[in-house]
């Protein structure tokens, strides 16, 4: 995890919600590399439970509570000090949506610009890194889009009007992100601050769960869309791969961390896609490893995997400025499935 640079002096970043899935790997890939992380909760209680999750980083962790990401000085206090920031946190949860303005779209868009606006309090941040969305790069509605091309600079059409007044809640997901992240843009065009940003537009995020958890309920999205795969729920019939495309945790925090200190990282949008694939693979990964789950899962045997029946992807970009080169997708894929079958044992009780 941890990349070729490491901090050359001891350096301060915030990094918002860090007791997430991907908050986590970033927060560990951080300290990993040397720098002192300020890790935002939206309780105290949430925040202690990381550190106590990885007490050898205690003395090089310090805690925020940030509980409302709307609020309009919400990171006031976090981002004093300062070098690097890291946004993270969003609302992800697309079941929970009652209205799409207040549920979605504005935590999204307003908890993005209440920590730019506060990076005026604080003149030594250097780079800020924004945790975007290939749903801020599809056009949802065209989805699987068979054959059609999506690069850096590819973004989703979706207007906030159309968001308000969608009653798909997957289109307002994906619309609160690409909102979310042009608010970035927008930002450095009107205000030119002395930092530089990147945006790094993830696909379905697969690889170990590390942070602190209660249940199997509370499993991120992209987790709990592998673990229906292979935990009897699709024993009667497999869902169909909605967004046929991952990257694995680890390769998304280091390409944080990288962000962060790469000259050719600056102001720079990144597509980081590194395998596509089918529920089918999983299917037929979890079957082989496993075969005490094997009677629970659904017979894959003739599956051929077919990539002309959806998008395509370029994420040259990342890997050549980055420097580094994607986890193989069937270690991504095969780690994703030991590790939570293991969690599912630990936490149940199995």
């Amino acid at each position: 995890m941890v990349p070729e640079e490491s901090a050359k002096v001891k350096q301060t970043v915030l990094v918002t919600g860090t007791n997430g899935y991907l908050g986590t790997q970033v927060s560990l890939a951080f300290l990993e590399a040397g720098y002192t992380v300020r890790g935002t909760a939206r309780s105290l209680e949430k925040a202690k439970n990381w550190i106590a999750k990885f007490p050898m980083h205690e003395k090089n962790f310090e805690i925020a509570v940030v509980p409302d990401l709307t609020g309009e000085h919400a990171y006031d206090q976090a981002i004093v000090g300062v070098d690097v920031v890291v946004h993270t946190a969003s609302p992800v949860n697309v079941a929970s949506i009652k209205d799409n303005e207040q549920d979605m779209l504005l935590p999204a868009i307003w908890g993005t610009r209440n920590l730019l606006v506060a990076t005026k309090l604080e003149p030594s941040i250097q780079r800020v890194v924004y945790t975007s969305s290939f749903a801020a790069v599809c056009n949802p509605p065209l989805l699987p889009h068979a054959g059609h091309m999506y690069t850096d600079d590819s973004w989703n059409p979706a207007t906030y009007d159309e968001a308000k007044a969608s009653d798909n809640p997957f289109f307002v997901y994906c619309a609160s992100k690409t909102l979310a992240e042009q608010e970035v843009w927008k930002y450095i065009k009107e205000n030119k601050p002395s930092w530089h940003a990147t945006t790094i537009c993830p696909p379905l995020i697969l690889g170990p769960p590390l942070q602190p958890m209660s249940s199997m309920g509370s499993l991120n999205a992209s987790l709990v869309s592998i673990w229906t795969l292979i935990n009897g729920d699709s024993n009667h019939g497999i869902p169909e791969t909605h967004v046929p495309a991952l990257t694995d945790v680890r390769d998304i925090a280091k390409a944080h961390v990288l962000s962060a200190q790469k000259e050719e990282a600056k102001n720079e949008r990144f597509l980081v896609i590194a395998h596509h694939f089918k529920n089918e693979e999983v299917i037929d990964m979890a079957a082989e490893a496993h075969s005490e789950v094997r009677d629970r899962l659904p017979d894959v045997s003739s599956f051929k995997y077919d990539a002309s029946d959806h998008f395509r992807s370029d994420s040259t970009k990342v890997q050549k400025k980055l420097g580094f080169s994607f986890m193989p997708k069937d270690k991504s894929i095969r780690e994703t499935i030991d590790s939570l079958l293991e969690l599912d044992k630990k936490l149940e009780g199995y």
